[in-house]
This record gives structure tokens, sequence and C-alpha cells, in this order.
């Protein structure tokens, strides 16, 4: 089975518990990764450490690791970078702005080389933060990168589906699971808040199921979540 993974942004642990979760019910399972699997969180190392050990799955294109292909590419997001990974990623890897390619890209090209802006399935078409509505009816391979990482409120609002399919996102964290007629939000805050899980959600058999051992369908989702904004509960740590 398919299993499409929130955004993990360096959450090891809970990164870990889930794929425990997941072994019990799947013993040879594909993970679909949506992207911002680092910066924020517990140990962005660790996570590359394991992704790229990881068979049977795909990457996706996150505005957290587009960041750092873009500074690497021509300087640029060098802001983005120590906003977002100064307190977390370049901790993990003792690493400054001038070691990025020998510390983080060089020994992790297995990632970074081959993240992808979207993936499908028969019924879902999965980017990281969706699309524009004004690139529904455009071929997604005809579609420039930054068009698929920096979608929110009215991606959010657009109640359209892509070539039919129901479209599976993350980059907007939630307080629990998002749904309607049109879309998943498997964001659920796991870096904000202590106590929220990392979700993940089965694309063959139309379940989600959570770091904390939750498993529930999209019809048990009865709330619209609200989105917390607040920094990473690490940030606040002694």
């Amino acid at each position: 089975m398919i299993f499409v993974i929130g955004d993990v942004h360096g959450e090891i642990s809970k990164l870990e518990s889930l794929l425990r979760n997941i072994a019990v019910i799947d013993k040879s399972p594909q993970y679909v990764f949506i992207g911002d699997c680092i910066n924020k969180g517990e140990d962005s190392k660790a996570v590359l450490d394991m992704l790229v050990t990881m068979k049977n799955s795909v990457f996706l294109m996150g505005n957290h690791e587009y960041y750092y292909l873009s500074y690497l590419k021509d300087g640029s997001c060098a802001d983005k970078l120590l906003k977002y990974g100064l307190k977390s990623t370049f901790i993990d890897l003792k690493m400054t702005l001038d070691t990025v390619n020998e510390l983080l890209y060089q020994p992790y090209r297995a990632y970074f080389d081959n993240l992808m802006n979207f993936y499908e399935t028969g019924k879902y078409f999965i980017s990281h933060s969706g699309l524009p509505a004004d690139c529904y009816d455009t071929a997604p391979e005809n579609i420039p990168t930054e068009k698929y990482i920096h979608n929110r409120y009215d991606f959010l609002s657009n109640m359209n589906r892509i070539r039919g399919k129901k479209i599976i996102f993350g980059h907007t964290g939630f307080f629990h699971v998002y749904v309607d007629d049109a879309k998943i939000g498997l964001d659920t805050s796991a870096v904000y808040i202590r106590e929220n899980p990392l979700t993940a959600f089965c694309t063959d058999e139309g379940f989600f199921i959570d770091s904390a051992g939750a498993l529930y369908r999209p019809e048990d989702v009865k709330t619209c979540p609200s989105i917390p904004r607040k920094e990473p509960y690490r940030y606040g740590d002694a």
C-alpha cells in the first residue's frame, strides 16, 4: 500500500513511531514524503540519514528543500536558511552557509537529487502545497517548481479537483488533518505542538494513521481545523 507522509520537519522520533505503526499493518509499504522533511524540528540529520536508506519511497519537493537547492544554485534564499534552519538543521549538521554543499547536499544527494514536484495515483494528485487555480489545466510536468511549494489560502478556498483527482497536500500546519471534497491536508503540526502527531494517509484503503497510533477515515473528521501560528515547540526548550 502507498502511504503519504506529512511534513516531517526533522521530527525523527515521531517519524520512527509512525513507520513502526505502519509496519504493523503493512510489511512492505511504499512511501510518498510530501516535502519539508528538514528544518525546525528535533534532528534533521537523523531524518536525512534515514531517508537516504529507504527503498520504495518517493520524495516531493517542499519549500524548505527548495531554499537549500536555490542557495546552492545561485546564492538566493540565504535569509530563509538562516530563519528556518539556524536553530535546527545548521546545529544538527554542524553547518554554516559556507558548508551547505559539503555537509548537507553532498552527503544526501540521493535525497535532494530525486525530489519530485508531484506524484499521482489513480485517485489522488499529491504535491507539497497543491497548486494555484490557474495551473489546474496545465500538464503537471510543465508547471515550474515554484508553483508547487508556497500555496496556502487561495488554494484552500479552491474546491476543484485536478483532473478529477483529490489533492493531497502538506505545507500548511493544522491542529488536525484537513478534509474537504477536493483536498486532504496532512500537516498536523507535529513540529509546532509537542502533543501533535505526524500523520500519513493510505491512498489504497483511504485511512489516516499517525505516530500516536490513531487510525481513522476522512469521514471521521468532523470539524475544519484551524491553523496554529506559533514557533516550533522545541525552540522554547531549555
